[in-house]
């Protein structure tokens, strides 16, 4: 009885990492879908707090307060790795590695909101001043108000991840060995939402970063562009409940596109830097 139960769930992982994208293929996958989001968000926390300690070591020192992302990056990733470890040699979602994913990912929420609080503090220039208020150069010069936030995007990626699609498409979600409850949207809706909202503050960013440059070059527009085409084009999939093979091949090759576009722009910031423009906020 014990090893039929066994094979059954061995079965059932097998059935969750074989993908079907209309239009493109079938794709048999090293983990399942949820398994592989919460990896990409482990590698994205960790890289978001080596991109924050260079972001903040460009005033010469890292404050405590500028440590706090900067530490919690490396350790969340850490944190959900684990978790991941555990069920994948359980073969299931056990209620530690859920209650690590849950902490972890709350915990990132709280550091994207609190580090995007700090920022807008920055835009505001000092009650004393004169022409005090809320001002386009001040924005721009600030410490990147949206950039914050995507501590509390993979933060909320990594916990709806977590959940099982018990009924496809219906939107029943089971948070194993907790609860099972009923949402509005399935969960593969609930996640290009994210991801389209994600790409939208990922594109504002862009938008006020190259501004600094004052658009003179061809390739700050690149992202800006793409970011606007491939925002609509997620939210265009999260709006409508059928698509046609037409609507998944535009949408992976967009998506493709866009992973292109992230590198490559990585490296032109790595191996360039952007003008200082007139002197940002102090």
């Amino acid at each position: 009885m014990a090893e039929t139960t066994v094979n059954t769930v061995q079965q059932l992982e097998q059935s969750r990492r074989v993908s079907h994208i209309p239009g493109i293929g079938t794709f048999h996958l090293p983990l399942s879908r949820n398994d592989l989001l919460l990896l990409l968000v482990a590698f994205t926390e960790i890289g978001m707090g080596v991109e924050t300690a260079l972001a903040h070591l460009i005033s010469g020192s890292i404050k405590p307060g500028e440590a706090i992302p900067v530490v919690f990056g490396p350790l969340a990733g850490i944190a959900l790795i684990i978790a991941l470890v555990m069920r994948v040699r359980a073969h299931k979602a056990t209620l530690p590695s859920s209650l690590i994913v849950i902490g972890t990912g709350f915990a990132s929420v709280a550091v994207g909101i609190i580090g995007s609080a700090f920022h807008w503090s920055r835009v505001l220039p000092p009650t004393n001043f004169a022409n005090y208020g809320l001002q386009w150069d001040w924005i721009i010069y600030a410490p990147p108000v949206v950039g914050p936030l995507a501590f509390a995007g993979v933060g909320l990626l990594a916990i709806i991840a977590l959940l099982e699609d018990t009924k496809p498409e219906t939107g029943k979600l089971t948070l194993p060995g907790i609860i099972t409850f009923n949402t509005p949207l399935p969960q593969t809706r609930q996640f290009l939402w994210l991801i389209a909202l994600g790409l939208y503050a990922a594109t504002l960013s862009a938008t006020l970063d190259h501004a600094r440059t004052g658009f003179e070059s061809f390739f700050v527009w690149i992202p800006l562009v793409l970011g606007v085409f491939g925002s609509v084009t997620t939210t265009l999939m999260a709006i409508y409940h059928k698509h046609t093979s037409s609507d998944y091949f535009i949408f992976f090759w967009v998506m493709l596109l866009m992973l292109a576009v992230g590198v490559i722009g990585l490296g032109l910031h790595v191996n360039a830097d952007l003008p200082e423009g007139e002197p940002g906020i102090q």
